[in-house]
C-alpha cells in the first residue's frame, strides 16, 4: 500500500508480478483493491478493449481490477502469489492491508513526500515492525535519514519507465525481495 497517492503501488505490484511470472516461473495475481481505475486503463492499453470479466491477463500474469474480497478468496487457492494494490492505506482498507503476509509501505523521497512515512509513524499506524516500507523516487540521502528516523530499513525500488520489463536493477531488486520471506 502506499503512504500517499502517485507513489508507485500499481508500478510496483506490476514489476514483481512480472518478475514473479516472467523470471521466477510462478503464478501471480494482481488485484486492484482501490479505486483508482488503473487496472482498467491497464487492460484498455495492453489489450485494446475493456472487457467486464475477470481477470484480465498480461504476459502471464492474471489482473482482476476493482477486487474485493470476494476476488481475493477465490485467488488464494489458484496463485501461488497474489499481490494487492490497496492504493493509499487509509481507515477503508487498513484492516485487510494487515491480514496480508507481507505488508510493504510505498512512499516518496520527492516534493515532500517523505513526510507521509513520518505520519505514519507518529500517528502510529505502523502496527509492528513487520512492515516493510521502500520507496522509489527522490534521494538517496532523504532514504537514509528516513530510514534512520524509523529505525528500519526503507528498500530503494529501482526505476523502470515500463513496468512490464525486467532490466538487471529489477532482476537483481526482486531476487533479493522475495528470498526476503
Amino acid at each position: 500500500g502506499g503512504a500517499c497517492r502517485g507513489v508507485g503501488v500499481t508500478h510496483f505490484c506490476v514489476m514483481a508480478a512480472n518478475y514473479l511470472t516472467a523470471v521466477a516461473g510462478e503464478r501471480a495475481a494482481v488485484l486492484e483493491w482501490n479505486e483508482s481505475g488503473a487496472m482498467e486503463r491497464m487492460e484498455l492499453a495492453c489489450t485494446g478493449k475493456v472487457r467486464p470479466e475477470k481477470p484480465f491477463q498480461v504476459l502471464g500474469t492474471d489482473y482482476y481490477k476493482a477486487a474485493g474480497a470476494r476476488e481475493l478468496a477465490s485467488c488464494l487457492d489458484r496463485y501461488r502469489y497474489v499481490l494487492v494494490d490497496f492504493g493509499v492505506i487509509g481507515d477503508r482498507n487498513r484492516d485487510e492491508f494487515l491480514r496480508c503476509e507481507r505488508r510493504v509501505l510505498i512512499g516518496s523521497f520527492c516534493e515532500g513526500q517523505p513526510g507521509a512515512f513520518w505520519e505514519y509513524v507518529r500517528q502510529g499506524k505502523r502496527a509492528d515492525r513487520s512492515w516493510e516500507c521502500a520507496a522509489a523516487f527522490g534521494s538517496g540521502e532523504t532514504r537514509r535519514k528516513v530510514s534512520r528516523g524509523l529505525r528500519v530499513p526503507v528498500l530503494e525500488i529501482p526505476l523502470s519507465a515500463d513496468a512490464f520489463t525486467v532490466t538487471p536493477g529489477t532482476l537483481e531488486f526482486f531476487q533479493a525481495f522475495f528470498l526476503r520471506q
